[in-house]
């Protein structure tokens, strides 16, 4: 059974259910008003009821797009072509030549996602190269190695964050301060060198960033939801403004088909019933996510938000317990890596999975020799070739010692692009919001992660004061003593 869109097709001929069988369960599980949820989405009026706002991510794709805002004539675009243009000059005169962007989650994951799957497609003929790098990390790793690279007086800051008050992004900002110090007075610093991306304007205003460097999203666009606002940033510094709103396009597209599509011929709702199915009838709990293709080699690390974030809780949307299983655990890796690592236990393991796999069927090379062109068009149908192969043994197995039977999708596209990418993350977004619908739960907040950090406060507290809790555990206590 195989989905084809404008620019992203699902076949899902191994997930072993018959179009009748869709067509039935969906009858099951499916709310009477799912139409009416599902239209509340794309119009930007459904609700997040623990965080009483509406949800309006859907909306930056189209009548709040950065790009199209003003006639293309606005921040966010001059912003990116002074830039990628190399007139941006820093408080020493220098050209800006790199970028920092420091967020964490969904201020990191979908920019750095965006950014290296479409690194390539640049359009804008720019002589200046800006590179842009990306930190999330709290503990100062990813810093430890960028740095030595970089001059404080040709680089530039994205401070990222929706609230604008993360403590991982604020421990980088304070040490990238730190580092600029020497050269620049903390002034130079924010006047040419720090730009903001926040939803909290009076937050980025106290830090003291300019006006005309700072960035807005609505409050009503979750973090995980973000990349096509001014958090994706990063990604039309990496290919221009232009490209950036070819991957709104693409995600556009995929809305329309989402609204329109009958069930049995809807790319996400069809990603979702199955995913449903082998959660609650096939007792599966987890989803390996499996793409061959290396610019897409961090979709597992980006769905893994997306997804477990969203829908990885026990409570309905009205606060009360649920006791039934709901959004499974998403892992993964780089296919043609994993046949090397993890594969032998997908093909011989005792334990049941689903997979997705992600499929780029041809790449252009235009700016190599002929000779070299052939030789990467060969290595990619090489992929293609190992993705075909490793998803049939799972599905068949062989009849002795490779068990088979384990469920997929193959989501492929002619050719990444800008629109592909977009269609196919949409089309996660989509398939996340339609198994909310089905569980009754609320996928746009987090109140999980938001505890994690509440604690996580209560201990640092107690590492600076030097003072002891009677409210932690032996355990904890002996570490914080220790150190």
């Amino acid at each position: 059974m195989m989905i084809t869109t404008q620019y992203l097709n699902l076949d899902l001929t191994y997930q072993g259910l018959s179009r009748d069988e869709l067509q039935q369960f969906a009858k099951q599980r499916l709310p009477r008003d799912f139409a009416e949820q599902r239209s509340q989405l794309l119009n930007g009026t459904y609700e997040n009821p623990s965080e009483g706002r509406q949800v309006t991510h859907v909306l930056n794709r189209s009548r709040h797009s950065v790009v199209a805002a003003n006639g293309g004539r606005n921040r966010f675009s001059e912003i990116v072509r002074t830039l990628r243009s190399g007139k941006w000059l820093g408080a020493t005169g220098q050209v800006i030549t790199d970028v920092i962007n420091v967020g964490v989650g969904g201020s990191d994951l979908g920019p750095l996602l965006g950014s290296e799957a479409l690194s390539e497609f640049a359009d804008d003929n720019t002589a200046h190269k800006l590179k842009v790098h990306f930190a999330s990390s709290m503990d100062g790793t990813q810093l430890y190695t960028l740095l030595p690279q970089l001059n404080p007086a040709s680089t530039l800051v994205i401070m990222a964050s929706k609230s604008f008050s993360t403590i991982d992004t604020i421990a980088n900002i304070r040490t990238l301060k730190a580092w600029a110090a020497p050269e620049l007075s903390e002034q130079q610093w924010l006047d040419k060198h720090v730009v903001g991306v926040s939803s909290n304007i009076e937050g980025m205003t106290n830090f003291g960033i300019p006006p005309a460097q700072q960035l807005s999203f609505a409050e009503s666009v979750g973090g995980r939801y973000s990349l096509w606002s001014a958090i994706g940033l990063p990604i039309a510094l990496t290919v221009g403004a232009n490209q950036f709103a070819r991957m709104l396009d693409g995600a556009k597209a995929m809305d329309a088909h989402f609204g329109e599509a009958d069930v049995l011929e809807n790319i996400p709702m069809l990603m979702a019933l199955t995913g449903v199915y082998n959660r609650e009838q096939r007792g599966i709990n987890n989803v390996a996510v499996l793409p061959y293709d290396g610019r897409l080699q961090k979709l597992p690390d980006y769905l893994q938000q997306l997804d477990m974030e969203s829908n990885g809780k026990q409570q309905d949307r009205a606060g009360n317990p649920i006791d039934t299983p709901t959004g499974p655990i998403i892992w993964g890796g780089f296919g043609p890596n994993g046949q090397h690592a993890f594969y032998q236990h997908l093909h011989q393991g005792y334990d049941n999975f689903a997979a997705d796999f992600v499929l780029v069927l041809k790449r252009a090379a235009t700016k190599f020799d002929a000779a070299t062109q052939a030789q990467l068009a060969e290595q990619q149908t090489l992929s293609v070739a190992n993705c075909l192969a490793h998803r049939r043994l799972m599905w068949f197995g062989d009849g002795k010692t490779y068990p088979g039977q384990h469920p997929s999708n193959l989501l492929f596209v002619d050719e990444l692009t800008p629109q592909s990418f977009g269609a196919l993350i949409a089309a996660y977004e989509h398939k996340v919001f339609t198994q909310g619908v089905i569980w009754n739960i609320n996928s746009f907040d987090q109140p999980g992660v938001e505890l994690g950090k509440k604690i996580a406060n209560e201990v640092l507290d107690v590492i600076k004061t030097g003072t002891g809790s009677s409210d932690f555990d032996e355990s904890t206590q002996a570490i914080l003593k220790r150190l």
